[in-house]
């Protein structure tokens, strides 16, 4: 008697294979569905910072995982969606406050800002879910080559549209000090891809019930990862004893962004600056260079030659080089335009050299596609209609070697990459994180920059208006830090070290390979689906 597949066969686990490609998944029902993925996106955001539960990451994408099982590739798209959405959402919630509060946006209109880019970065988890369906019925496909997935849609991420790599996984990582070391090979994307292997094998446990064999290869990882990092401290701790320490002086003025810019203020915030620097100065151990924040001099450095003279007066003063943040100007055919950019007095008042801002932020300095979006109006008033510089070179002070971010690009790896190639021995970033208020983006900024010390095994330097600035050894510790909002000063002895990282020479050759082997599995895995279906449909009486 000819009976249906279902009868021909018994059900099989998740870890059965060859025979689990025909495995029919039992699908959860809509509801409980839709709140698995809605918990995978507010576990996703719980892992990072202010909250830091870094071990929620390690499962926060079970619930999606197992969400999508048994459903149309449209709803495993649809759940996927959901996690992205709900992550971003509440992650970037400090999105609206920005657009709202300087951009003099309604609220309904800031609140529409927030969700159209939620909505586009739920995209990438979207594609994950699907892929995840799509591998429903090749489980070593699930466990093994959806790490490679995500690690691949989250360098996308940091390249397509100006780029956006805020809040990649492996950041939810920060607290475990001996797992970060890893970023020197791989950066953060390393990291991200242990985490996503940790939640793939752990799904397929709680699908089998068969935990030995789905946690024995991350648990093996795991464990290759942390003897990795454990030698990694150890070698850098020894390398820094023996290096030259240089004292770094930190000024965090907090002045208030809606101050900032009022000429009735400018005395007010030039006094302050003084007066951190005569106290940074009167430090044991003597700074051998202050630095100042992003745009830390309310005026056109070079530009406006009385206020001009006093930030050098300040120098000659202390006989302290001076590293900081101003707007400057160039032509632009015969219009002048604005830059953000950084400036380095010596001792005596001399400019040393300049940096400017290469990755600008979209809709807050400049407006992308303009000819295109001509009707969109920046979102940040005062950040005027700036364009980018073109010269990654390094400022140069007394042997050292100063390779400066100015804010948002902390966390962009390659422009990190471009200042440790052209010779730095420092990285230094100036930022300004006024703009998001009392939300949780500073802090998100901050840990982000730290990994940018690991990855190159430099100190990094970071100074920011309102905080959090802090300086980083080449392990990512902090010798000291100045809480959000708090005016102070940090004075903190560096070490530059003398070796160059595999990150640093090959750069995202890991998220390459990642790409790779996600494409090799889906372009194997759709020509298996479609030799089975032309296999089956010649051969097999029980097919319809």
């Amino acid at each position: 008697m000819t009976t249906g597949l279902s009868e021909q066969f018994e059900p099989v686990s998740l870890l059965d294979s060859p025979s689990a490609d025909i495995r029919k998944s039992t699908p959860i029902a809509p509801v409980p569905a839709v709140l698995l993925s809605l918990s995978s996106g507010g576990l996703l955001t719980l892992g990072l910072p202010p909250f830091h539960l870094a071990w929620l990451s390690w499962a926060a994408l079970v619930p999606l995982l197992l969400a999508v099982r048994g459903k149309t590739l449209r709803q495993a798209m649809g759940l996927g969606f959901l996690t992205g959405f709900t992550h971003f959402l509440t992650a970037l919630y400090w999105i609206a406050y920005v657009v709202r509060h300087y951009g003099s946006l309604p609220l309904p209109l800031a609140a529409a800002v927030l969700v159209l880019l939620a909505a586009y970065l739920g995209l990438y988890p979207a594609v994950f879910a699907g892929v995840a369906r799509a591998w429903d019925s090749r489980p070593r496909f699930q466990w093994y080559g959806l790490p490679f997935v995500w690690v691949a849609l989250e360098w996308l991420r940091a390249h397509a549209l100006t780029g956006f790599p805020w809040a990649n996984l492996g950041y939810t990582q920060t607290p475990f000090a001996t797992l970060v070391q890893l970023a020197d090979l791989t950066g953060v994307y390393g990291v991200g891809w242990l985490v996503v292997l940790g939640n793939t094998c752990l799904a397929a446990c709680v699908a089998s019930r068969r935990p030995r064999r789905c946690l024995a290869f991350p648990l093996l990882m795991l464990a290759a990862s942390l003897a990795y990092g454990t030698s990694r401290l150890d070698t850098v701790s020894r390398a820094q004893d023996a290096a030259e320490a240089m004292a770094v002086g930190l000024v965090q003025p907090a002045i208030d962004q809606s101050l900032k810019w009022d000429p009735a203020f400018q005395e007010a915030t030039l006094e302050r600056l003084e007066r951190l620097s005569r106290r940074a100065a009167a430090h044991d151990p003597r700074p051998d260079i202050l630095v100042w924040p992003e745009t830390a001099t309310p005026f056109f450095f070079g530009i406006e030659e009385e206020q001009s003279e006093r930030v050098k007066g300040v120098a000659r003063a202390l006989g302290i080089p001076i590293l900081f943040g101003s707007p400057g100007v160039m032509w632009h055919g015969k219009q002048p335009r604005p830059l953000n950019k950084a400036f380095l007095l010596d001792s005596e008042g001399n400019v040393r050299g300049d940096y400017a801002k290469q990755h600008l932020v979209p809709f807050g300095e400049y407006v992308p596609l303009k000819r295109i979006l001509f009707f969109v109006h920046r979102l940040v008033e005062a950040a005027g209609d700036f364009v980018p510089g073109q010269d990654p070179s390094v400022l140069r002070m007394d042997g050292t070697r100063l390779g400066v971010l100015i804010c948002y690009e902390a966390i962009f790896p390659d422009l990190a990459r471009s200042a440790i190639r052209e010779g730095a021995d420092i990285l230094v970033n100036l930022t300004n994180d006024a703009w998001f208020g009392r939300s949780s983006a500073p802090y998100q900024h901050f840990e982000m920059a730290r990994w940018r010390a690991v990855e190159f095994r430099v100190p990094l330097v970071r100074c920011a208006n309102t905080g959090v600035s802090a300086m980083f050894d080449a392990a990512g510790n902090p010798c000291g830090k100045i809480p959000l909002n708090e005016v102070g000063v940090l004075v903190c002895r560096v070490k530059p070290l003398a070796f160059r990282t595999v990150y640093a020479r090959w750069g995202d050759w890991f998220a390459w390979i990642c790409t790779l082997t996600a494409a090799g599995c889906g372009v194997y895995s759709a020509w298996g689906l479609r030799r089975r279906k032309e296999t089956g449909s010649r051969a097999s009486p029980l097919l319809p």
